[in-house]
């Protein structure tokens, strides 16, 4: 009787064993896929941002062409704001 029980715990704590290993595996496969979605995502917003900064940069480039004078004015103007700004907090 003692013999048919540890056979028996033995065989429980094989299949306790290949349990866990399925377990292992199983949330070893799901942090792999999870990961690969995230870097996916990542990707996609990066390839995002580089389009509409791109995109921003063609706009400001056609605008200067566009209206060159204006364009010096702004700056000139921006530069300054940005000066007397700095300047004061001094």
């Amino acid at each position: 009787m003692a013999e048919q029980d540890v056979d028996k715990l033995r065989a429980e704590v094989t299949q306790l064993r290949d349990d866990m290993r399925t377990i292992t595996d199983t949330l070893r496969s799901m942090a792999v896929e999870r990961t690969e979605r995230g870097r996916d995502q990542v990707r996609s917003g990066v390839d995002q941002a580089r389009n509409s900064a791109r995109e921003l940069g063609e706009s400001v480039e056609s605008q200067i062409e566009e209206k060159p004078f204006s364009s010096v004015l702004l700056t000139f103007v921006i530069g300054l704001i940005t000066g007397l700004l700095v300047q004061s907090r001094r």
